[in-house]
C-alpha cells in the first residue's frame, strides 16, 4: 500500500510540473500543444529526423555550427542566446543568467527553471518561454523549408509587439513583465 501511494504522489507532482508550465497559463492552444511536445523532446528536429532516416546535415539551422536538438535550438544556440539577451534587457530580467543555461540537462529542467514558482511573475515567464520558442521555432521552419531569413533583432521585435497582442487578448500576466507597457 505504502509503494502505491508514493507512485501516486510522484505522479501528481510530473503531472503538476508540466500543468503548471504550460496547461495552467495562458497562451494560444496550439502553441501550448507545441511547448507539451517541446519538453519531452518530441518536436523534429534533425536529430529525431535522422533517427527516423530522413537525410538532413544536422546542423542548426539558426547557427549552422552545432548539431541541431531541442535544447540546442531553445538555450544553447549562439543565435538564440542573442535573442534572450535581447528580451533580457528589454524587459530588466537581472536575475535571469543565460551564461548557465547551456548547462542545463534537458530541455525540460531547463523549461521548468524558466517557468519555476521561485520566479517572479511565474505565469507571464512561462507565457513568454512560450513565445520566444515558438518564434525560434517558426525562424528556425522558414530558414528550413521557405528559405528565408531573420536576424535576432527582427525577431525581437515580432515578439514584442506579439506579447502585446497577447496581452490585449487574455495574457494579463506577461504585462507585468513588459516597462511601460
Amino acid at each position: 500500500m505504502a509503494k502505491l501511494l508514493n507512485k501516486a504522489h510522484f505522479v501528481a507532482l510530473v503531472m503538476c510540473s508540466t500543468a503548471c508550465t504550460i496547461w495552467k497559463v495562458w497562451a494560444p492552444p496550439k502553441i501550448k500543444f507545441f511547448a507539451w511536445l517541446a519538453i519531452q523532446n518530441r518536436i523534429w528536429t534533425a536529430g529525431r529526423l535522422a533517427k527516423r532516416g530522413w537525410d538532413n546535415c544536422g546542423l542548426c539551422p539558426l547557427c549552422k555550427r552545432e548539431q541541431e536538438s531541442v535544447a540546442h535550438l531553445f538555450y544553447k544556440c549562439r543565435y538564440t542566446l542573442r535573442l534572450w539577451e535581447m528580451l533580457k534587457v528589454w524587459l530588466q530580467l537581472d536575475t535571469m543568467d543565460i551564461t548557465t543555461w547551456p548547462g542545463e540537462r534537458s530541455i525540460k529542467d531547463w523549461w521548468t527553471r524558466m517557468s519555476s514558482a521561485t520566479r517572479v511573475h511565474r505565469k507571464a515567464m512561462a507565457s513568454l518561454t512560450m513565445l520566444v520558442s515558438w518564434t525560434i521555432w517558426n525562424e528556425r521552419n522558414a530558414r528550413i523549408f521557405r528559405n528565408k531569413f531573420k536576424p535576432p533583432n527582427i525577431l525581437f521585435i515580432n515578439i514584442k509587439s506579439e506579447a502585446k497582442l497577447w496581452m490585449t487578448v487574455r495574457a494579463k500576466n506577461v504585462g507585468l513583465l513588459m516597462p511601460g507597457e
